[in-house]
């Protein structure tokens, strides 16, 4: 057995540890608007679906920029505006998810880079991603300062954002108001630099049966 002590170790080797035990992590392809009404993309997997009332989710944003001290664009926008949208990453987004997350200098449109097209969302400002085939509009409801903020390993916002719209495409769905997740083809991160695809190969499913049933059950049978 290996025992891997945490101690002593730098904030990327432990962030670098979790990242590739806590897998496979979804990845929310986050758009957001810019100062100049131009659509920023990046793609985040601290990423979790929190309660169904209010409907939330948390996505975890790192401080600041690996490269420089400078606050991520995704961070600003969001702080600005107090709304973003999760694109859901499916196979269609594979080829350019490492390709939109690198650091850009500011002005450099990933969108561009990606050769992506944006599309306006129902409810909220901020666009969503026409190459992906869903989308969560969401509007911050609070936000949680954690870490080291002089240190992108450490410093974090965790953004608790209401969904407020979800939009579809129709070949996800297998009845009104109800998802097919085995159409969906999402794209999980695994440890750098590995992700999984959601495919016929890789999914199974498991019948959920209650306790109470399997105690109605074993009565039946004596």
């Amino acid at each position: 057995m290996n025992v891997i002590d945490m101690s002593g170790r730098s904030p990327a080797q432990k962030q670098g540890l979790l990242s590739q035990l806590v897998v496979p992590r979804p990845i929310a392809m986050i758009t957001t608007l810019d100062p100049d009404g131009g659509v920023n993309v990046a793609p985040y997997s601290y990423y979790m679906p929190v309660s169904g009332e209010p409907p939330l989710i948390a996505v975890t944003i790192g401080a600041q920029r690996e490269a420089t001290s400078e606050p991520k664009d995704t961070w600003l926008n969001i702080e600005r505006t107090g709304e973003f949208v999760v694109n859901v990453t499916t196979a269609e987004l594979a080829e350019h998810i490492e390709a939109v997350a690198r650091e850009y200098p500011r002005g450099v449109s990933e969108m561009d880079v990606a050769a992506w097209r944006s599309v306006p969302s129902q409810v909220v400002d901020t666009p969503s991603l026409a190459d992906s085939p869903a989308h969560l509009e969401c509007r911050v409801h609070e936000v949680i300062d954690r870490g080291d903020h002089t240190s992108c390993f450490s410093g974090v916002h965790i953004v608790l954002a209401e969904v407020v719209c979800i939009t579809t495409d129709d070949s996800l769905m297998s009845a009104p108001g109800r998802v097919d997740p085995t159409r969906v083809r999402a794209v999980g991160r695994m440890g750098f630099p590995w992700f999984v695809t959601a495919g016929e190969d890789s999914i199974f499913h498991q019948e959920r049966v209650s306790y109470a049933e399997l105690d109605r059950a074993a009565r039946s049978a004596n």
